[in-house]
């Protein structure tokens, strides 16, 4: 496994920053998305004796190379191979019910592009896109046996592509002469069925391959449900920290982080709202953004927005 630049961390600084509470003595934090552990790497720099890190990668070689790079924190540092949409199951394994902290990095990493099995449309492999190799569902799959009205959801949705219906035929027609089995055979049909320019056909595959990694993964399902229980996981003044990369994903966090501060809530009765208990204090009235420079080093960090909150 090729180790070089195997995840370049985005607002690594800002986001460990928001994450640890300092008026705590120990902390329990969460990684849900160690990668190559850059944040667990500082997380664990920060900590005094006695506090810990459950980092959870789905991405099995990820936390193999977090591993070897961390052996320095071993005492500090529990890597779990899981889906952080499972949180509460896995802190359960873990014998832990309440964490200090969580933060999620949910952008995919450079090895993920650059050498596994379906993510990019600049290699001819496998149309796989399991970050968990033990779910069933791959690419391919969905391209073969969807219906056409599922595949145009999937486009749609997922990828916010207009006129997704077209997309969604041309791959129900092709697939009857030939089945999807490689990213290039995708790649091919793009350029049969329609007629662009270099950058429109790169935004479009990126379209396409983002909206078929999203339902492979079920990416939107476990953002929601680490959300969902992440305000009984958290202790009292425990912070969420989440770094997200495409409109879909920050509009849930930022519609979380909004329905939980409310006041009141609306009722069946148009006259009369429900008053309530804020569960969380936003920590970021607009989304943190990467600087210029960083940009400029990373291009893959400019679509980047970084939320926190902390539980009350």
């Amino acid at each position: 496994m090729k180790t070089e630049n195997f995840h370049i961390p985005v607002l690594l600084n800002e986001a460990v920053s928001f994450l640890i509470n300092e008026e705590f003595s120990n902390h329990i934090i969460v990684d849900g998305t160690t990668g190559g552990g850059s944040y667990t790497n500082l997380i664990c720099k920060k900590f005094k004796k006695g506090s810990r890190v459950i980092s959870i990668d789905k991405d099995i070689n990820a936390l193999e190379y977090a591993k070897n790079n961390l052996q320095g924190f071993n005492d500090k540092i529990t890597f779990v191979n899981g889906n952080f949409g499972e949180l509460r199951k896995i802190l359960i394994e873990q014998n832990i019910k309440e964490i200090s902290g969580l933060v999620l990095d949910l952008g995919l990493s450079s090895y993920q592009l650059e050498s596994e099995e379906g993510f990019s449309f600049m290699r001819d492999t496998p149309l796989d896109m399991r970050a968990y190799k033990k779910d069933e569902l791959t690419a391919s799959d969905i391209l073969n046996s969807y219906k056409k009205d599922e595949l145009s959801e999937v486009f749609e949705n997922y990828g916010e592509i207009g006129n997704a219906e077209r997309l969604a035929k041309a791959i129900f027609e092709k697939r009857k002469i030939n089945k999807f089995k490689s990213t290039f055979d995708l790649v091919e049909l793009i350029n049969e069925e329609y007629d662009l320019n270099k950058k429109n056909l790169i935004d479009f595959l990126a379209k396409i391959f983002q909206a078929l990694r999203i339902q492979v993964n079920n990416e939107l399902e476990n953002l929601e449900a680490v959300l969902k229980d992440s305000i009984d996981l958290i202790e009292k003044g425990g912070r969420i920290v989440i770094v997200s990369y495409h409109s879909l994903e920050d509009r849930i966090v930022k519609n979380f982080f909004k329905e939980n501060t409310l006041k009141f809530k609306k009722t069946s009765n148009p006259y009369f709202d429900e008053e309530v208990m804020p569960r969380i204090k936003i920590l970021t009235k607009k989304p943190v953004v990467p600087e210029y420079e960083e940009v400029r080093l990373n291009p893959r960090s400019r679509s980047a927005k970084l939320r926190a909150a902390e539980i009350i």
